[in-house]
């Protein structure tokens, strides 16, 4: 399974929310209108370290391209 870092800029968000319909597992708008990264455990924070399967890293990364202002970066974390 990999492990990815999810990283949403707060500074450069603009609430489109196209991560949600690529990926709404893992993004949720906060009270501010910005896009944060939603974990397992419930948590909501602007980057996560996630353990996610294929398909779901799939979702990931569309969500990071489909940000109209590249808000979104996702990177392997290597152990």
């Amino acid at each position: 399974m990999p492990k990815l870092k999810v990283t949403v800029d707060p500074d450069l968000c603009i609430a489109a929310a196209s991560c949600m319909g690529s990926a709404p597992k893992f993004f949720h708008m906060d009270d501010d209108n910005r896009a944060v990264v939603a974990a397992a455990d419930g948590s909501e924070a602007f980057f996560q370290i996630l353990d996610v399967t294929d398909a779901e890293k799939a979702d990931l990364l569309e969500a990071t391209s489909s940000c109209p202002t590249t808000a979104i970066t996702v990177e392997v974390v290597v152990s």
